[in-house]
């Protein structure tokens, strides 16, 4: 997956997620949720660079415009 410095505790939207009046089970499933839709974002571009990646491979030199 993607490598990055920035923890997700220490982002704006967590930041944010600490400040809002919300009770404390409902905060923890915000930040879970958050972490799989982070997990699934990075999975997905993580895919798209070994797809884009081998491309090339596919594709016939006649096919070539």
């Amino acid at each position: 997956m993607r490598n990055y410095t920035e923890r997700p505790l220490d982002s704006g939207i967590y930041a944010r997620l600490r400040e809002v009046r919300i009770s404390g089970v409902d905060r923890q499933n915000a930040i879970v949720a958050l972490r799989q839709a982070e997990r699934l974002a990075n999975a997905y571009l993580w895919l798209t660079e070994k797809l884009a990646g081998v491309g090339h491979i596919f594709l016939k030199p006649s096919l070539k415009h």
